[in-house]
Parts: C-alpha cells; structure tokens; sequence
C-alpha cells in the first residue's frame, strides 16, 4: 500500500518574517549583549518563546548574511558609551529573515535597542554593499572584522558619506521619512529642518575643501614670484617688496588653513550628531509609547521596562537639546575663523592690486609675471566668493538651529 505523502512544512528561509510599520520593538541586553528583555513584537518576530530569549547571547538572532565589520562598528562605538544606528538583517527561529534599522544606546548595566521597519530608497542600497562586503570579506578569510570595518567605511565615503556618523544620520532621518509616509502621516516639520541644516553643512563642507585647494594650487606663488623679480633683476625692486608682503599673507593663510578646515569638519560632524540625537529622542518617545499599551508578558517586570524606555526617552531629548546648542556654538567659532579667513582674503586683494599696477609700470611685453598676478587674482576671487558663500550657509545653520533649539526647549 503506498503511503500518503508528508507535506513539507518547512519554511522557505529566504522568506521575510512578516510585520507592519506601526511596529516598534526593542530588547535590552546587559554590557555582555546577554539578553535581558525586550517587547511582545521581538519576541514574536523572533519566534522564540521568552524562555528561550532570556539570559541568551543577542547573537541568537544573528543572521548569516550580516557582515563582520557592522557588528565591530557598533560594539566599538557603543562600548565608548556612545549610540549607534545601523542597518542589521536577523534570523527568526525557523530560519526566515527580518531586517531592522536599529537604534542601540548605552544604559546603565548595559544596552538598549530599539527598531523600526526600514523602507527608504537607503535601504535597498544597502543591501547590495552589505552582501558586496560580505563577500569580500568571505573570500579573505584572514581579514580582521576591524579592517573589514575600515573597506566599510572607504566604501560609505565612496558613496558620499564623510562619515559612519553622517551615514548613520541620514539613515535614520530617511527611514522615519519613510515610514511616515507609510503610514500616512504628516512629514515630521523638525526632522525637515534639520535635514537643511544637514544640506547646508555638506555644502559649508564642499566649499571649505574648495577653498583649501585653491590654497594648494596656489602655495608656490611667493617663491615663482621671487624668481621673476630675480630674473627682472632691479627694475622689479617694488614687485620684490610685493612679493615678500604676500609671503607673509599666504603664511597666515597656511597657519589659518588647518584651523579653519577642523573648524568645518566640526560643523559638519555636531551637525549629523545633533540629527541622529534628535531622530533617536522621536524613536524613542514612540517605542515607550507603543510600549505602554502592551500586555505585560508576565516574564518580565512592565514597571521596570518602562522605567527604562522613560529614562532613555528624556536622557536623549535632553541630549538633542544639548546638540542643538552645540550646533549653535559651533557655528559661530566658525564664523569667527571665517571672518579672519576675510581678513587675509581682502589683504590679498589689496596685494594683487599694487602687483598689477607694478607690472604695468615695469611696461615689459607680457611675462611669467603677468601670468602669476593672474593667477593670484583667480585665487584671491576664488577665496573672497566661496567665504561669501560659506557665510551665508553658516547664517543659515545658527538660524535653524536657533529655530529647532525654541521648540526643544518649550519640550523639555
């Protein structure tokens, strides 16, 4: 007699487990990520039972496909104490996938992540690096998970992140852009700002790189001037005077040079700072709330759980807040450094001019040292425009950052 067939019942693990956008979850682990507890949604998204979630490795729910260098990122970050945003791929129990956009702070004891469902044009993006790097990494089995971090960030630069830190904030503001529209929900107004400010500072940022390699096209300039008034022989006294008064200007410029490209980078890097502690105090705020109307599972103390979301909740809007005026602050010790950039801008400017008019004078046919006041004048508008623009973005930034900072503290 033939017997009946048996159905497979497997599931396909290339399948996603199922969950929707109104979802929010979170586990919290001790400082060894031993996992102490979490919501009703990760414990039913990971189709494990709370017996056998408690006290275990988060890296139950590990998945294959994630590469090294991500989980090397967040744990060096979050071991210095400081929060962390990325992209994770996990595996349910019965092997199927689920992505996240994971928010992990340090707590007191330990660590506490919150995710949402990631669904910005990001994400797909992300996807495809995560498995090139995976890959890459596969196939030099030798490789550090710390060098793999570095091919990580090369390729994040590469793609037009100055950062990990500005990667992980653009991520964040996009993925709860995203999910707002996914739920039909008005944008967020502060987030849009904020994402201004972002924009203002990525051009701040080009600009200042513009205006450094000005400079260095233009380093020599001093010494190519003295070997013409050299060449000219005493005819070129005056020029000789001029050359040796742009030395001492270009001198400034190069000690300036350093401070006022750090002083930039500084913006750009509390601006993204501020984003991501600004998007993580929202996240926050919703997860506690969606929290409250849980069930408590009877594994775990809701009381204290909540005491923990409340605490983080109020820790980073406070710390948004505190990002808001160090933005501010920022902001205006680069003005300062811009307007002394101005300062040697406009001496120049008067330099060229008296290098033009004693070229003129000497009445020789056009020279190298025509060619070089030329140059000078190139570099000098060069400079003198993109300060201008500069400073107008900067305004811009303290502007909306002075906005933002109103609101936050009518909030906290």
């Amino acid at each position: 007699m033939d017997l009946p067939l048996r159905r497979n019942t497997r599931p396909d693990i290339d399948q996603e487990v199922p969950f929707s956008f109104e979802e929010l979850f979170f586990s919290r682990t001790d400082l060894k990520g031993i996992i102490r507890s979490g919501n009703s949604v990760f414990q039913r998204i990971s189709m494990y039972s709370w017996d056998e979630l408690i006290n275990r490795a988060h890296s139950i729910i590990r998945h294959p496909d994630m590469p090294r260098a991500v989980f090397w990122l967040l744990w060096d970050t979050i071991k210095k104490g400081e929060p962390i945003g990325a992209y994770v791929k996990n595996k349910a129990k019965d092997g199927r996938y689920y992505w996240v956009f994971a928010i992990v702070t340090p707590i007191e004891g330990g660590y506490l992540s919150v995710r949402l469902k990631p669904s910005s044009a990001l994400f797909p993006i992300v996807d495809r690096e995560y498995k090139s790097l995976a890959a890459a990494t596969s196939r030099q089995s030798k490789i550090s998970p710390e060098d793999a971090a570095a091919i990580l960030l090369d390729r994040l630069a590469q793609l037009g992140f100055k950062s990990y830190g500005a990667f992980m904030s653009t991520a964040l503001s996009k993925e709860m852009a995203a999910r707002n529209e996914r739920l039909g929900r008005a944008p967020d107004g502060m987030i849009a700002c904020f994402d201004e400010i972002v924009t203002a500072a990525d051009a701040l940022l080009r600009q200042a790189g513009d205006i450094f390699a000005a400079y260095e096209k233009n380093e020599y300039v001093p010494l190519n001037l003295r070997v013409q008034v050299t060449r000219l022989g005493q005819s070129a006294a005056t020029i000789g005077v001029i050359s040796n008064n742009y030395d001492l200007i270009a001198g400034e410029i190069r000690s300036n040079m350093s401070r006022f490209m750090a002083s930039a980078q500084q913006v750009h890097k509390t601006i993204n700072d501020g984003l991501f502690l600004l998007c993580t105090a929202k996240v926050q705020q919703e997860v506690a709330e969606f929290f409250r109307t849980e069930a408590s599972s009877g594994r775990q103390s809701h009381e204290q759980e909540m005491l923990y979301l409340e605490q983080q909740q109020n820790a980073y809007q406070q710390k948004a807040v505190d990002g808001l005026r160090a933005i501010t602050a920022q902001a205006e010790r680069f003005h300062q450094d811009c307007t002394e950039m101005k300062r040697l801008a406009a001496s120049l400017e008067v330099t060229r001019v008296m290098g033009k008019m004693e070229s003129s004078r000497l009445r020789v046919a056009k020279t190298d040292l025509d060619e070089l006041i030329d140059d000078l004048e190139v570099f000098q508008t060069s400079v003198a425009d993109g300060l201008r623009e500069i400073d107008q973005m900067n305004h811009n930034i303290r502007h909306n950052a002075q906005r933002l900072l109103n609101i936050m503290d009518d909030r906290v």
